[in-house]
């Protein structure tokens, strides 16, 4: 009789001493931030500015190796638009483009955070404030202007990754006020065997602090972003641009659906 495959044994988490070299490391490369020039808003979409390499090389400090499906279709710019997991979706997002992101108004107020946000242009909204939403919307509107991409997560929080939430259609009328198309990006954090590395998720009310530290645990974290097809906003309204795009990430997130093109497997360097 055959024995049966035991279980591949779970990754080991890096001792605390390696742990607490790679938080020094990252604390090292995460002040040098302060020191790169703000957010130019007439930076094309498409340039590698200094932001983008910074947010590169503080992945490699996490053990993060990035595979990207397909490419962006085309310079931009566009509304993109994503799952949301972690505060790391941030850094895999802007490490690919230029985009600016949209976050909530606390968020400006944290400490270094808010002031590495705000430095590189984060639109920050107030969720209790209709005249908050009004002008974002017409800042996210004047983005797209002076041809530049802006980010959001409009399922609004963060979730494990197993599950998508349905998705807030208000900034969607970006979209269609400008006729700049959206584009769905589905991520996905992976072990090594391909499943859902849960240790990277930002959920429940989770300190950041305590997030960070099993984050710098993880030997290695596998991210994969799949940019699947832009949508345009022509004869739709922002609830169907909206449940378009959701779609489109799930279909990603399963494998079904992503923009044609080379996959890109790489490790970021160090």
């Amino acid at each position: 009789m055959k024995a049966s495959a035991l279980p591949s044994p779970a990754p080991r988490l890096l001792p605390k001493a390696l742990r607490s070299l790679r938080a020094l490391h990252v604390a090292t490369h995460i002040a040098g931030c302060f020191l790169l020039p703000a957010t130019n808003r007439n930076t094309s979409p498409e340039a590698r500015d200094p932001l983008s390499i910074w947010c590169q090389r503080l992945l490699s400090k996490f053990g993060v190796e990035v595979t990207i499906d397909g490419s962006l279709p085309g310079p931009g710019p566009f509304l993109i638009v994503s799952n949301h997991i972690s505060w790391m979706d941030i850094l895999l997002i802007r490490h690919l483009t230029a985009a600016q992101f949209i976050a909530k108004e606390e968020i400006s107020l944290w400490p270094v955070i808010g002031s590495g946000a705000r430095r590189a242009g984060t639109l920050f909204i107030s969720r209790e404030k209709l005249s908050s939403f009004h002008s974002i919307l017409e800042q996210v509107c004047q983005r797209f202007d002076e041809n530049k991409s802006v980010a959001l997560f409009p399922e609004g929080t963060t979730t494990t990754g197993e599950s998508l939430l349905p998705f807030r259609s208000g900034l969607f009328q970006s979209s269609l006020r400008t006729g700049i198309p959206v584009l769905p990006v589905a991520i996905r954090y992976e072990t090594l065997t391909g499943n859902h590395n849960l240790a990277v998720s930002y959920t429940g009310g989770e300190s950041f602090g305590k997030s960070f530290w099993r984050t710098l645990g993880e030997p290695r974290i596998m991210a994969r972003l799949s940019l699947c097809r832009p949508i345009f906003p022509e004869k739709k309204s922002r609830k169907e641009l909206a449940t378009e795009a959701r779609h489109s990430i799930l279909s990603a997130l399963s494998g079904q659906d992503s923009q044609p093109g080379k996959n890109l497997s790489f490790p970021l360097p160090s």
